[in-house]
């Protein structure tokens, strides 16, 4: 029996599977973030970011899967990340306050330089920045290959969380992923004025 939950979208579609994912995700993450504040338990702020990863990963496995990849996921996808981990760390900051200086520049890089970086394939004929290699191999590459997405959304969030006594690494690997993002910003600018040439 056909599914036409799961049927392939048209990139121009906003109902899709893996758009009720993003918004479930997001609603279930920020309620175990609003939780742990309320509580005063670092527990539920795990919880969130558990929900936060676990349904990052779900709505673009489900979105690619059944060919449902469409603009408006891509764009909503991109929003509820940060929201999602901005929510983290102002709980995170919270319970471990001496952690202020690594949190901060990685949240300069998370929400602001990637934010920026990741929202530019609306100006492609890309569905999202999962297929900039079409733009530009390197930019891709460094941040949106399953590599590039791994140190980006995950290695100091690890460090911060089970190894807080290296904080200066965690601190330093954020330096590192703001140099690649302003990099990575200024090959694509670069590019957009040779294309308008």
């Amino acid at each position: 029996m056909e599914n036409k939950f799961l049927n392939p979208k048209n990139p121009e579609c906003i109902y899709s599977v893996p758009n009720v994912i993003t918004l479930i995700r997001l609603i279930g993450s920020l309620s175990f973030f609003i939780l742990a504040l309320l509580k005063g338990n670092e527990t539920y702020n795990f919880i969130g970011l558990g929900i936060h990863w676990f349904g990052d990963m779900l709505d673009g496995f489900v979105a690619r899967t059944f060919k449902q990849e469409t603009v408006f996921g891509a764009e909503i996808d991109i929003i509820a990340d940060r929201v999602e981990i901005l929510f983290f760390f102002l709980n995170f900051l919270h319970f471990h306050p001496g952690l202020y200086l690594p949190v901060t520049i990685y949240i300069l890089d998370f929400a602001f330089f990637d934010f920026y970086l990741s929202y530019q394939f609306i100006k492609y004929d890309i569905i999202s920045p999962n297929y900039f290699y079409k733009v530009d191999k390197t930019i891709y590459k460094m941040n949106y290959s399953p590599t590039g997405k791994f140190c980006n959304s995950t290695i100091v969030i690890l460090l911060l969380i089970f190894l807080p006594q290296l904080w200066i690494l965690a601190a330093l690997f954020a330096v590192g992923l703001n140099a690649v993002k302003i990099y990575s910003i200024g090959l694509l600018h670069k590019k957009h004025l040779i294309d308008r040439k």
